[in-house]
């Protein structure tokens, strides 16, 4: 199956804690970096998820923010560091793609009126910022 989210990154499950509903199953991927996704429990049975299988997080384009700032609190479960390694502005919108290490790409669609107000550029360092429930978990 293709998809249209930009971002599928490969990982393995490092570990999965069931609640009432959902469960956050933790992937580390090839840049050493640790993401977490929120699913319900349901799709953890039917896509009968174990500790150290192979999937792939997908994650749209559109659900990644960017930061320049280090220290911010925030209620987003994963925040990942990265350097931007290329900008395609449009008249409105522009894309960046963020290299998070290890050959691991993260892309990010903002605002242009955004690229300019945060000064961001190839080279830029940036957090990538995605909330646990908007990361799919594919086989």
């Amino acid at each position: 199956m293709q998809i249209s989210a930009r971002n599928q990154i490969m990982g393995v499950i490092e570990k999965i804690s069931h609640g009432a509903v959902n469960a956050e199953v933790q992937i580390k991927i090839k840049s050493g970096n640790s993401l977490v996704s929120i699913i319900t429990n349901t799709a953890t049975e039917n896509l009968e998820l174990n500790i150290d299988d192979e999937v792939i997080a997908v994650i749209k384009s559109s659900n990644v923010l960017l930061s320049t700032e280090n220290e911010m609190k925030l209620s987003a479960r994963n925040c990942i560091k990265g350097v931007i390694e290329g900008i395609n502005q449009g008249e409105v919108n522009s894309e960046v793609v963020i290299n998070i290490g290890n050959e691991d790409k993260m892309v990010t669609i903002i605002t242009t009126n955004s690229i300019k107000n945060m000064n961001l550029k190839v080279g830029t360092k940036v957090n990538a910022i995605i909330k646990a429930s908007d990361i799919m978990i594919g086989r």
